[in-house]
């Protein structure tokens, strides 16, 4: 596996090189450490303390000497947590500067670098403005061209993963990726399904009853199986495996199960809606990412 991981010598992008150690060594063959000068934070500081624009180049090679620090100073410590030895460099490590707006830049250089995975540290807004603003993380999440790992705490071993399920595609692709990518020996996986309100858009007259207990009937056996071929598959690979099958809002019933798990990793597939679509409807993934308290890997269909 190929991972980039953005870098700015904060100990929240420590812990994003720290969990590709610990989630993800034994995929691991490629790091791609990106440190991003960031532009758009440099204008808006220039026009804010009043600092001709003439100065900007003196104030840019002042940034691209800081930029080199923080990169040399995270490859040693990516090499030192992915227990790399002298001669026997198992995983490739290599550093990239890159200049301009941070949440573009580092999209731009997913997608010139096609990485199976990118990891992020961050800074954790879970509050309103966090969520319709964005920070870099979550605009990188709605954006990349493959599945991103965003760290919020530090994580220890074992993890406690909790793995939502919906039977789409998307959560298959999910699931894939996590046996795949995880080592069983690292972490225990909760397989969450979670059972739309069936009575939403039919109301709540006597006449629709028998049909909201019908499609309620078709979730619940629809969950059930869901969650019981994705416990099967995780347990062929030796994995510690509980599944739970739960009615409510997904977003919500996911949050509290990382809560009531004490999760310390989400793992959901994203549908990857645009347009219109993605913003009438929303995204679950983008939510829980906003509001989780444990670091959240999603799995976003892949660009070619």
């Amino acid at each position: 596996m190929k991972a980039l991981c953005a870098v700015d010598g904060s100990k929240f992008s420590m812990r994003a090189v720290e969990a590709l150690g610990t989630l993800f060594q034994q995929s691991l063959r490629e790091v791609i450490l990106v440190h991003v000068i960031d532009t758009g934070l440099l204008e808006l500081g220039l026009k804010k303390e009043g600092i001709a624009t003439g100065k900007t180049k003196k104030i840019l090679t002042t940034l691209k000497a800081e930029g080199k620090k923080v990169l040399k100073d995270s490859e040693a410590y990516a090499t030192k947590v992915l227990n790399q030895k002298p001669g026997e460099a198992l995983v490739k490590i290599r550093s990239v500067l890159v200049k301009g707006h941070a949440a573009y830049s580092l999209v731009k250089e997913a997608e010139k670098r096609n990485p199976h995975l990118m990891v992020l540290g961050s800074r954790g807004f879970h509050d309103m403005k966090g969520y319709f603003m964005g920070s870099v993380s979550r605009k990188v999440l709605g954006h990349a061209p493959c599945p991103v790992c965003i760290v919020k705490d530090p994580i220890q071993t074992p993890v406690q993963v909790v793995l939502a399920v919906d039977g789409s595609n998307a959560s298959t692709r999910a699931a894939t990726y996590l046996k795949s990518w995880i080592s069983p020996d690292v972490v225990s996986v909760h397989v969450l399904s979670v059972i739309p309100e069936a009575s939403r858009g039919l109301g709540s007259s006597l006449r629709a009853k028998p049909y909201t207990k019908a499609l309620t009937d078709a979730f619940q056996k629809q969950a059930q199986e869901t969650t019981a071929n994705v416990r099967s598959l995780f347990l062929k690979r030796k994995f510690k495996v509980t599944s739970e099958v739960v009615p409510g809002n997904p977003r919500t019933a996911i949050l509290d199960s990382l809560v009531n798990r004490e999760a310390g990793l989400a793992v959901l597939g994203a549908k990857g809606l645009t347009g219109p679509e993605r913003f009438q409807m929303g995204s679950v993934s983008e939510w829980v990412a906003a509001y989780s308290g444990c670091s959240i890997l999603v799995v976003r269909p892949q660009r070619r």
